[in-house]
C-alpha cells in the first residue's frame, strides 16, 4: 500500500482521484488547495503526489511543482490539468511523472497510478 497525496480544489474530481487511488489499495490524503497540499508534503512523506496546477490560494501552477519538487525531491509528482498545453513542458522539466489532461479514464489513472508506483519500487496492495 502507499501513501498518496490528492491535491484537487474540485471536489468531484478530488473525489474521483482519490477513489481510484483508494481502489487500487493506497492510503489517501486531500487537499483543496496548493497552500494546503504544499504544507502536507512538508510535513508527511507520501509515495505519490496526484496536483492539479489551477487552484485557489496564494500558490499554484508550476510554482507548486517546483516547491513540492524541492520539497520531497524523490516523491513522484502526476499533474492533471484542464489546460494541457500552458504548463506541459515546464512540469516534464521540473521532473513530472506523467500530465494527465481532463477529462481521462479512470483506468488510465490507475495504470498511470501503478507504473509510478511501480517505477519508484512500492508495492501495490
Amino acid at each position: 500500500m502507499a501513501k498518496i497525496l490528492i491535491i484537487e480544489d474540485s471536489s468531484e474530481v478530488q473525489e474521483c482521484l482519490s477513489w481510484t487511488a483508494r481502489k487500487l489499495g493506497h492510503e489517501v490524503t486531500e487537499a483543496d488547495t496548493g497552500d494546503q497540499g504544499l504544507e502536507l508534503a512538508k510535513g508527511q512523506d507520501f509515495d505519490l503526489i496526484v496536483s492539479d496546477l489551477h487552484m485557489p490560494g496564494k500558490i499554484e501552477g508550476v510554482a507548486l511543482i517546483a516547491k513540492l519538487r524541492s520539497s520531497r525531491p524523490k516523491t513522484p509528482v502526476i499533474v492533471v490539468s484542464g489546460y494541457p498545453s500552458e504548463s506541459l513542458d515546464e512540469c516534464y522539466a521540473l521532473g513530472v511523472k506523467d500530465f494527465l489532461v481532463k477529462p481521462f479514464e479512470l483506468s488510465f489513472l490507475s495504470d498511470v497510478i501503478e507504473r509510478v508506483l511501480e517505477q519508484k519500487g512500492v508495492g501495490m496492495a
